[in-house]
């Protein structure tokens, strides 16, 4: 995770530091176990074990901490897609490493859930849901490099609309796995989607290498 520095601390400090991370994965847990109304400053305190004075030094306040969840919660799934772009070349096999990724990232459930605590409040920040929203378009245009090669098949402005309907997947799964991961067919739902993409592409000759 790099620098972010909110307007309302005193100093400029990382995140980078093992303090700050503690701080920030107690917030995650607190949110995925207990939901956003036990987000306080004395459960972070408990949960993380560093004095709540810290978020103040690290976060700037708690809405500077949840912002710091946002994005952490945002990054981790482009990250984890960023390290598989860098391994694969050849286009067909981006194709399969974006969905198999995917599916991981999907099934994620308690990742999400934490997520989804939040997303009620950052739509009503202008600043939060800002930020979201540039989220999302670097999420598309990421996926769209390892889609990259049905511009042929689809077309930009088409291609561009698989990349943003491959994000909604993703977090479309993830909610309602979410919500009843015992019984949901997750495995089986994603499956379907992937052999979609597959047959899209294969049928426009977007697979050939």
């Amino acid at each position: 995770m790099g620098k972010r520095v909110s307007a309302d601390r005193p100093r400029e400090t990382t995140l980078d530091s093992p303090t700050a991370q503690r701080i920030l994965e107690a917030a995650e847990r607190v949110l995925t176990d207990q939901g956003y109304s036990r987000l306080t400053l004395q459960a972070i305190e408990q949960e993380s074990g560093e004095y709540r004075a810290l978020v103040a030094y690290y976060f700037g306040n708690k809405q500077g901490l949840v912002q710091a969840v946002v994005d952490s919660l945002m990054s981790e799934g482009d990250a984890a897609l960023r390290a598989r772009l860098e391994e694969v070349a050849d286009s067909a096999d981006r194709v399969l490493a974006l969905l198999e990724t995917q599916r991981e990232i999907s099934a994620d459930w308690r990742g999400f859930r934490a997520f989804f605590e939040l997303l009620p409040h950052i739509m009503r920040d202008d600043e939060m849901r800002a930020r979201l929203v540039e989220s999302y378009r670097s999420s598309r245009e990421l996926d769209g490099q390892f889609l990259e090669s049905v511009s042929d098949v689809l077309g930009p402005p088409d291609s561009d609309r698989l990349a943003a309907l491959s994000v909604a997947i993703v977090e479309g799964l993830a909610v309602q796995f979410a919500a009843d991961p015992e019984h949901f067919d997750h495995e089986g739902t994603y499956r379907l989607w992937q052999s979609m993409v597959l047959h899209l592409l294969e049928a426009g000759g977007g697979l050939r290498s």
